[in-house]
């Protein structure tokens, strides 16, 4: 399922702000500010998605493919802020477009569900790879808002990016190895473990 599972966009903002990275790493001047801006975003890119752990952080859309219709289509990563379009290819090899009045959706811990609406049934497919597609809106609450609104994110996913990139700014030539890597490796895998969503749960 995971391989068919991709990022469409990035999103237009991030899960942490540089002041709150060099506050964490006790920055103070702005030689360094490149730098962080990329462990910023190589962090929340090792939780996200089928790369990562299956969770969607911050806003943007992703897209799921499926070779036909299952009674039921589950989003395996989450949270879903959206289901943007259903589009299929009918047995004519044209492509269709679900009207939202066709199908109904609900909203998990950290899935989506969609099942046709009641009374109604999926519509026929061709036999092809990729037949049915589902664009979607990936992301905590308030992180698709023009002004970000960040307190929707768990506390704990934030901490546990501040605490890796802190260890890259501290290891940035070489990688330690003992009970300070091991220190790091169990509390990170601790913290992002509980939020582990769909098949590399």
């Amino acid at each position: 399922m995971w391989d068919r599972i991709e990022r469409l966009e990035q999103p237009k903002a991030e899960a942490l702000t540089l002041e709150e990275v060099k506050e964490q790493c006790r920055i103070d001047s702005g030689d360094d500010d490149a730098f962080l801006k990329r462990c910023i975003k190589a962090a929340r890119e090792m939780i996200e998605g089928p790369e990562g752990y299956g969770l969607a952080i911050m806003a943007a859309p992703w897209s799921m493919s499926l070779d036909s219709f299952p009674a039921e289509i589950r989003i395996p990563m989450g949270p879903v802020l959206s289901i943007d379009s259903i589009t299929y290819v009918d047995g004519a090899g044209n492509e269709q477009t679900l009207p939202p009045s066709a199908y109904q959706w609900r909203r998990g811990f950290m899935e989506a569900r969609i099942s046709p609406a009641f009374g109604t049934s999926w519509p026929g497919t061709r036999a092809q790879i990729g037949a049915v597609k589902v664009r979607f809106v990936g992301g905590y609450a308030g992180t698709e808002e023009e002004d970000v609104d960040r307190s929707m994110i768990p506390e704990s996913l934030r901490v546990a990016m501040l605490m890796l990139i802190a260890h890259w700014n501290e290891n940035r030539e070489t990688v330690n190895v003992g009970n300070i890597t091991t220190e790091l490796e169990f509390s990170f895998g601790h913290i992002i473990n509980q939020f582990r969503v769909g098949r590399i749960a």
